[in-house]
């Protein structure tokens, strides 16, 4: 989505965008949501919940807040200060895009963002993120800056610029279509045992799935939700039986996709995810995660529930 032709409609919307409040004033209500919140600050990265390149218009917070409409980048919102990180690929982009009286400019790389936190959150600040949003490998990062200012990480329940964004498009909603076995190569039914093995041997239970083309290649399906990937955004858990349990919105799974997938695929609305996690976690289960792509969300729902991850 790019921030600065709202009028073009958004892919996976029905609706047609309207022109979006100035920047200024979009910063100004993300403030006073944080502030009702109890937040000093928040994170605002450009991925999504599945750490893709490639996002649905829905995930474009970055853009949205900022105007900002490049591949990479993050900002930082505090009460009375805010930055831009991108990298060196966006630097005349941002400058132009980006109002400089209202977001420092930063190179994410030579000036990261948990530099500028560990000097510009105020003591005792708490600078909220969406444990969605940011992974288990990411968040010790945060936390270590925000304890150097003397503050606090907090995790939200709920992103606040979603709270804010009054014309935030809808969830992708086009249907998922089979993948045939002859562009494939292999069926999912012997992908799922080739993975279950592993597991087994690893004396794992069950593997969470966050990215889409994984999960594409898993069960040989393909979809429309982000630009320029063929790709289906949900996640999976597939357990050492070689079932998976997909958390998708069933209304995108046609007829013809749910008997390509088989009776060893469980199709199940993505609220779903959370009660599998718990039930993983009471009996002590032992999961495999990746702790660059997975959300911290899962990471800490199945750890703080007893899961060995």
């Amino acid at each position: 989505m790019d921030a600065s032709s709202p009028a073009k409609p958004r892919r996976g919307s029905s609706r047609a965008a309207i022109a979006p409040p100035p920047a200024a004033e979009r910063l100004t209500l993300l403030r006073a949501e944080l502030a009702k919140r109890g937040l000093d600050g928040f994170i605002v990265p450009r991925g999504d919940e599945h750490q893709g390149e490639y996002v649905a218009p829905r995930s474009e917070r970055l853009a949205w807040l900022t105007g900002f409409t490049g591949s990479a980048g993050m900002a930082v919102v505090l009460s009375r200060r805010a930055a831009l990180f991108s990298d060196g690929r966006y630097t005349l982009q941002a400058a132009k895009q980006v109002d400089a009286n209202l977001y420092d400019l930063r190179h994410i790389t030579q000036e990261p963002a948990v530099d500028w936190i560990a000097e510009a959150l105020p003591k005792g600040g708490k600078l909220g993120y969406d444990p969605w949003l940011l992974t288990p490998a990411q968040v010790p990062r945060f936390r270590e800056a925000c304890q150097q200012a003397g503050g606090e990480l907090v995790p939200v329940d709920g992103n606040p610029i979603d709270a804010v964004w009054a014309d935030q498009p809808a969830r992708p909603a086009a249907p998922v279509r089979a993948h045939p076995l002859k562009y494939a190569g292999l069926g999912s039914a012997d992908k799922r045992r080739t993975v279950a093995a592993m597991l087994k041997s690893q004396g794992q239970n069950a593997q969470i799935l966050s990215a889409p083309d994984s999960i594409a290649w898993l069960l040989n399906v393909r979809g429309t939700d982000v630009p320029r990937t063929p790709l289906a955004l949900s996640f999976a858990v597939i357990h050492k039986d070689a079932t998976v349990d997909w958390f998708i919105d069933p209304a995108k799974i046609p007829a013809a996709v749910t008997r390509h997938l088989g009776k060893d695929v469980r199709i199940k609305a993505p609220d779903a995810l959370g009660p599998l996690l718990d039930r993983l976690a009471a009996k002590h289960a032992k999961v495999r995660i990746d702790p660059m792509a997975d959300p911290m969300w899962i990471a800490a729902r199945l750890a703080d529930g007893g899961a060995k991850v």
